[in-house]
């Protein structure tokens, strides 16, 4: 009896594991944002960090995506380049990375953004911010 308690117990702390956590689990639901992105141009069609509206700062600029990295952001007057990336190895899920310089108002738009969303005419991301805790809110929309 007490080696069938022994192999019992044995079985059954072999059986629990601290890997079995799934929520570390990377996935690639929003993979295809590296196809879509470069198909087309896009205006920011939301900003909003916190109480914050910050979408008229970007309603003269054109997104132009290329599928080596780089975007450049386009108006009457100048373009900004920078860089953008599909990333899945975070913890906190499958982010678009920007980088723009830190002129304004690209230094908005700099972050690791969690991807809510994309389809063929809208990515919608999000990020909360690491100083006071707001949610920042962007959206792409295809033009």
């Amino acid at each position: 009896m007490k080696r069938l308690l022994i192999v019992l117990a044995i079985v059954v702390f072999a059986s629990c594991s601290s890997d079995d956590d799934s929520g570390d689990a990377n996935t690639n639901e929003f993979e295809q944002i590296k196809t879509t992105l470069p198909q087309g141009e896009w205006k920011i069609t939301k900003l909003i960090d916190g109480q914050s509206d910050h979408t008229v700062d970007f309603e003269s600029f054109v997104f132009t995506f290329s599928e080596d990295g780089t975007v450049a952001a386009k108006n009457d007057l100048f373009t900004e380049p920078g860089t953008w990336a599909y990333d899945n190895s975070s913890n906190s899920g499958e982010e678009l990375v920007l980088q723009f310089s830190e002129t304004t108002p690209f230094d908005e738009i700099n972050d690791d953004w969690d991807i809510v969303s994309v389809s063929n005419s809208k990515v919608e991301l999000k990020d909360v911010s690491g100083g006071n805790g707001d949610t920042e809110l962007l959206t792409f929309s295809k033009l």
